[in-house]
């Protein structure tokens, strides 16, 4: 039996406790943005978690955690790359890390990916109910839901004054006058996030640098302004939101100071619908679309895509004539209005596949290092995403384009269209290896 909904139909804690109490056994996926979550639960407890967000794997939470570098991920990534292996091993072999080490921070993870599903107002679920196989976990957990639902409720409300305060993600903070107290330089993590504040950087710019997630990143700078370390500079005008993972060119930034945000008004949803769907154990399906999946040629024309009134169709034909980006854009547009949509997954992931594989051959052979055109410094008034800036800062004459991708904390998708815009823009250019 498939339990099928959405979060604003039936909110998380409502679903966990639901699961908990009925003591369900099976698989528990929930997306968004086409990030997917996964938990595994067992007779109503929670066994296994897994995510395929970028932030959340472990390489980049170890960066986050300090416990490697990026050198030494770069290194581990290519081993695993030809041994199949897990991450994890691979470091202990390296020496990077001992196994009390890896098991920690495993345990570390498998905790943020579970609590990060209470940040999510939104997105949709599917529950199946199935037989669970506990030996396919790397780090088996084994936690009560009740025990789960109060750390995310309080996550939940932490997140509220959070957003309250940190609204956007081109807020610009900056250091007061008051010298920083010992707390900061309690550990690694907390010095990184500290050093990373620079006046310059948006809130999208730092966790992106400190490679964290939303609510490690967001709830440290929260504490440093409750204690009048940090004030809020202004605003980057003209910068695009970098959670829509989209490169575009954009405008010159400018530096602007906000007026407060007004609270917005708490919406309530309608649980009594929401309980009697959950109890028959049926919830209101998602549309599915058919799709024909055409097999892409070599052949990249230009073309202007409107978003607004494109369908599946045409986002085929885009594929077939080889414009892979603008069937890309097509179809990341429609997987936004149709949430969980299998078929469109499906023939989204084969047009990243088509377009990965084309500009690893055409625009951006793995092993070319990128060099910049002229200095970062001078890029600064350019209008650079996040993760245009995140791209160029790693830049320096020595690591390939595969090297400078496996560290990016972001999809390869989304690193390859950024790294080919900017060869475009002529802000790179490619060598040979040395």
């Amino acid at each position: 039996m498939a339990l099928v909904g959405t979060l604003s139909t039936m909110p998380l804690p409502d679903l966990l406790q639901w699961l908990g109490t009925a003591g369900k056994t099976g698989t528990l996926r929930v997306e968004r943005s086409r990030a997917v979550k996964t938990i595994r639960l067992r007779e109503g407890r929670v066994t296994g978690c897994s995510s395929d967000d970028p932030s959340l794997r472990l390489g980049q939470f170890l960066l986050s955690r300090k416990k490697i570098n990026e050198e030494q991920l770069r290194q581990a990534l290519t081993v695993q790359e030809k041994t199949s292996g897990f991450l994890g091993q691979t470091l202990v072999e390296m020496g990077a890390l001992n196994k009390d080490e890896v098991r920690k921070e495993l345990e570390a993870q498998a905790g943020e990916i579970i609590y990060s599903l209470f940040d999510w107002s939104d997105g949709v679920f599917r529950f199946e109910d199935e037989e669970v196989d506990d030996r396919t976990e790397v780090f088996p957990v084994d936690l009560q839901v009740e025990a789960v639902l109060l750390r995310g409720m309080k996550r939940i409300d932490d997140m509220a004054m959070i957003r309250e305060l940190l609204y956007d993600p081109r807020l610009v903070l900056r250091y007061t006058s008051k010298p920083p107290g010992p707390e900061i330089f309690g550990d690694e993590t907390s010095r990184s996030m500290y050093s990373a504040i620079d006046g310059e950087r948006t809130l999208a710019d730092i966790l992106l640098h400190v490679h964290g997630t939303e609510y490690i990143v967001k709830k440290f700078l929260f504490d440093l302004h409750l204690s009048d370390y940090v004030e809020i500079a202004g605003l980057k005008n003209n910068e695009p939101s970098p959670i829509l993972e989209e490169p575009l060119g954009l405008p010159p930034l400018e530096i602007d100071v906000p007026a407060r945000r007004p609270a917005a008004e708490p919406t309530v949803p309608d649980r009594a619908e929401t309980a009697a769907g959950a109890e028959s154990g049926t919830v209101a399906t998602l549309p599915t679309l058919t799709v024909t999946e055409p097999q892409p040629s070599d052949a990249a024309p230009e073309s202007t895509v409107d978003l607004e009134g494109a369908t599946v169709a045409h986002a085929s034909e885009l594929m077939v004539g080889g414009d892979l980006e603008g069937a890309l854009d097509i179809l990341d547009n429609l997987y936004r209005k149709n949430p969980g949509d299998d078929a469109l997954r499906r023939l989204t992931a084969e047009a990243e596949a088509a377009f990965v594989g084309k500009a690893y051959q055409h625009y951006l052979p793995a092993d070319k290092v990128p060099i910049l055109k002229s200095s970062l410094d001078s890029m600064s008034s350019e209008s650079l995403t996040p993760q245009e800036f995140f791209l160029l800062s790693r830049i320096d004459g020595s690591w390939d384009i595969k090297s400078i991708i496996q560290v990016a904390p972001f999809s390869e998708v989304l690193a390859l269209r950024t790294l080919k815009r900017l060869r475009e823009l002529g802000m790179i250019e490619l060598m040979d290896p040395v």
